[in-house]
């Protein structure tokens, strides 16, 4: 099993989110997204590989979704390490991405 860590600007993104969820869809939709994002997180850690490649955002970066949400991940050896948490229908860029 891979080591995660979470970047402090993904831990920010994923507050955000059900933050904002919690306002404007209520409590039990924000909820559900916490639990989806930290199953994606679990399962990357079980199978490190399983995001798909997107090599213009960086040589190691992986994405998984949670949707409308994607989450960028790197797979490095035995560490897998959550970058960001941005809303797919954004243009995701490498800048965007390394922010």
């Amino acid at each position: 099993m891979a080591k995660l860590i979470v970047s402090p600007q993904a831990e920010l993104d994923t507050a955000t989110i059900v933050a904002m969820l919690t306002d404007t869809a209520g409590t039990s939709v924000a909820e559900r997204y916490r639990r989806d994002f930290e199953e994606l997180f679990e399962r990357f850690t079980k199978f490190p590989t399983s995001g798909s490649p997107r090599r213009s955002l960086s040589r190691y970066a992986r994405i998984g979704v949670v949707a409308p949400y994607v989450v960028i991940y790197e797979h490095r050896g035995e560490t897998v390490r959550i970058v960001r948490v941005l809303d797919g229908r954004r243009n995701i860029t490498r800048k965007l991405v390394r922010e």
